[in-house]
């Protein structure tokens, strides 16, 4: 009996929290959610410096209705080196299309960051295996792959 109260009691203490996960005490949305659980980063570097960072969010995961042809990312992007072009590759593939955006647009919502200096993109390639190596060049300089898989 002194087993079954000890054993019930841990039961009940360790289930109590179940329901809770690292965005409950946030007021985020579902989407929001998933959003910034599928975000990833990578720094932007040379051998000798870093430069930027860039931050990608995988569109298909988050919103699969919309975004199914291709592959989509949203990029946020920050280098405090000018640079004359930006360079997208999925798997060593060049993107089929990118687009700046305001720094205010219809992802705003999705990323808990946004600032007026950093640019923005909506890229797409085409359609890929089950992991995806995004990298960003630009100049001497570029990311390491940020590494994302189609399914959980």
């Amino acid at each position: 009996m002194k087993t079954f109260l000890i054993t019930a009691t841990i039961f009940v203490l360790l289930s109590g929290c179940s329901s809770n996960n690292a965005f409950t005490n946030f007021n985020l949305t579902k989407k929001q959610e998933k959003s910034e659980d599928s975000i990833l980063s990578a720094k932007i570097l040379t051998k000798e410096e870093t430069v930027g960072v860039v931050s990608a969010l995988y569109l298909n995961r988050i919103m699969p209705k919309r975004y199914s042809d291709k592959e989509y990312f949203y990029i946020s992007f920050y280098s405090k080196k000018q640079f004359e072009n930006i360079e997208f590759l999925l798997n060593e593939h060049p993107a089929l299309s990118q687009e700046e955006l305001e720094a205010q647009n219809e992802f705003s919502s999705l990323i808990s960051f946004d600032a007026s200096w950093q640019k923005y993109y909506l890229i797409s390639f085409e359609k890929s295996g089950e992991k995806l190596a995004l990298k960003v060049k630009f100049d001497n300089f570029s990311s390491k792959k940020m590494i994302f898989r189609k399914s959980d």
